[in-house]
């Protein structure tokens, strides 16, 4: 509704001389008192008893009209349009030369819906005020929503006549013909109009969605590129135009001015996203896109989404630190995003982030605490740091919770084996490393690790043995598997046949610190002291975690390992 409100002071003076109509006679002290309170109630928002005050004043001066128009806006202000428009009428029959009262006349017709009644009173007026623009824009507007389009037509006209042509007057001529199926007319005049106004965009705007609306390309994809010149910002001619010639194979363009469009006004995030994905699936690397993608985040610095495509490109790019800190800033404008948490809990996992994984997957759970991966993550988090009673309540949380997805069952049960051989719970440790291996049978991985279980607490190596030759059988050049080989055997004491397992593990991966440190502990089984020393050294540099290495290096002698 048009909030068009009068200040009072403006009715206290229309109160106080009556410029327009003769004064007949002096108010009463009680009248002035009403009318007083009335405008006070009214400024303090007390509106329901400012009413009753100028109904008071009507008791008594049945034909104040003032009194009346002070009513109108206040029906107005609790939007009870009917008695608005009583009053409003009023006030305008007993002060029909009171311009202001005609005017609020015509727009409270407006508000009811009764167009030509409000486009006669604006005419009406127009013949007194021919260079206000208000009336003409009022008339023109009721008169088209009256479905009378040739005398809102002649507004115009009269508009242009005494006043001035302009582009909005020809762009609101052009859509009443349409409106009115006169498009040859409306035609004729948008064209001339473009002649007139060559650079004005909001003609040309008009002829892009013309063209384009009856499918005639050529014309619309001209207008649009003479539309992106003449509005710079305009990010929806920027978004047509770039889509077109991306279709048309005029990518370096399109590219362009897609990209343009990003950094415009007037296409939503939504779009701006939806035009970096397809940039970012078109090309491999753009060195453009870190820019665009600063710029989201610095025009939307609280929106999700944007510090989300900013952390799809670092991830694309491998630069993983700031693809983390992007999706972190994500969920920290709305932490409901669970897409996005589980993309920073596995990009910890996959590069041991452990510390963070096991502070991230916490804060993951608050919000979605029935999703089993985050307990998965979370437990083998906790295994890493060794905190293995917690970690075996949270892989039990996440078990409990798992329906049909016998992979994650499968992680799971093999982090509890990891938790209980941490606890020296040897038994549940074989256990849950055996529930696993029975659910997925062909991993070559659990075999691995629970082969090497075995024999880092020195139990079963039968079985250890038998493990890792089945592993073996299958990937006979995997580094990883044949030090598990080589391991199983030096704790059988065969030190010569385990070296020559190291041996061929540090060919596969020679920067591995369990690797080169196990070269050490043949070395020195052979009496290789100097050579195992170095290994030793080595496998410190590469960042071992073996509580005992500092005291072998020390004493040139081996000691079981202590994680």
């Amino acid at each position: 509704m048009r909030n068009i409100y009068w200040i009072f002071i403006a009715i206290l003076t229309l109160f106080s001389c009556h410029t327009t109509k003769e004064v007949k006679h002096v108010h009463s002290s009680t009248f002035i008192k009403n009318f007083h309170e009335g405008v006070r109630l009214k400024l303090n928002n007390e509106v329901s008893v400012a009413i009753e005050k100028f109904h008071a004043c009507l008791k008594e001066e049945e034909d104040d009209d003032a009194s009346h128009f002070a009513l109108a806006q206040l029906y107005l202000m609790k939007n009870d349009l009917q008695n608005a428009a009583i009053h409003t009428k009023k006030a305008s029959e007993i002060d029909p030369k009171n311009q202001y009262y005609q005017t609020e006349l015509a727009f409270m017709f407006q508000e009811l819906h009764e167009y030509e009644k409000a486009a006669q009173i604006f005419d009406k007026l127009l013949k007194d005020n021919l260079q206000n623009p208000v009336y003409y824009y009022g008339s023109f507007e009721n008169w088209a929503k009256a479905a009378k389009s040739d005398k809102a037509l002649l507004t115009l006209n009269n508009l242009e006549k005494h006043i001035a042509s302009s582009p909005e007057i020809s762009v609101k001529k052009f859509q009443l013909l349409l409106n009115s199926n006169k498009e040859k007319e409306g035609l004729e005049i948008i064209l001339s109009a473009k002649k007139k106004f060559p650079d004005d965009a909001s003609i040309i705007a008009n002829l892009v969605d013309y063209y384009m609306q009856r499918k005639q390309y050529a014309e619309g994809m001209k207008m649009l590129q003479e539309l992106v010149i003449a509005d710079q910002n305009n990010g929806m001619a920027l978004l047509m135009l770039g889509e077109m010639e991306m279709q048309n194979k005029d990518e370096i363009s399109g590219l362009n001015h897609l990209k343009e469009a990003v950094r415009s006004e007037g296409i939503t995030i939504d779009q701006k996203m939806e035009v970096l994905i397809s940039i970012q699936n078109f090309k491999k690397s753009d060195p453009e896109m870190e820019s665009l993608v600063n710029y989201m985040v610095t025009r939307y610095p609280k929106e999700a989404k944007s510090h989300s495509i900013r952390g799809d490109y670092f991830f694309k790019e491998n630069k993983l630190e700031l693809a983390r800190e992007s999706y972190k800033n994500a969920v920290m404008c709305d932490p409901n995003l669970y897409p996005i948490w589980n993309q920073i809990l596995l990009l910890e996992y996959q590069n041991q982030w452990y510390d963070s994984l096991n502070v991230d997957s916490e804060k993951c759970l608050e919000y979605f605490p029935v999703q089993p991966l985050p307990y998965f993550l979370s437990g083998v988090a906790k295994v890493q740091k060794k905190q293995f009673s917690q970690a075996i309540a949270r892989l039990q949380e996440g078990l409990d919770l798992i329906l049909n997805d016998v992979a994650l069952e499968v992680e799971i049960y093999c982090q509890m084996g990891e938790a209980y051989f941490g606890l020296k719970d040897l038994e549940n440790g074989k256990l849950y490393y055996e529930k696993s291996i029975s659910k997925q049978p062909t991993s070559l991985f659990l075999k691995n690790n629970y082969a090497y279980r075995l024999a880092l607490h020195n139990i079963e190596l039968d079985k250890a043995e038998k493990l890792i030759d089945e592993v073996l059988e299958v990937a006979p050049g995997d580094a990883r598997y044949m030090d598990t080989k080589g391991w199983i055997l030096f704790v059988e004491g065969k030190y010569t046949l385990a070296n020559e397992f190291f041996g061929k593990a540090y060919s596969g991966l020679p920067n591995d610190k369990i690797i080169v440190e196990h070269l050490g502990d043949a070395a020195i089984k052979l009496g290789q002291k100097e050579k195992a020393v170095d290994y030793w050294q080595k496998a410190k540099e590469l960042g071992s975690t073996n509580l005992n290495l500092d005291k072998k290096i020390l004493n040139k002698v081996y000691y079981d390992p202590i994680y």
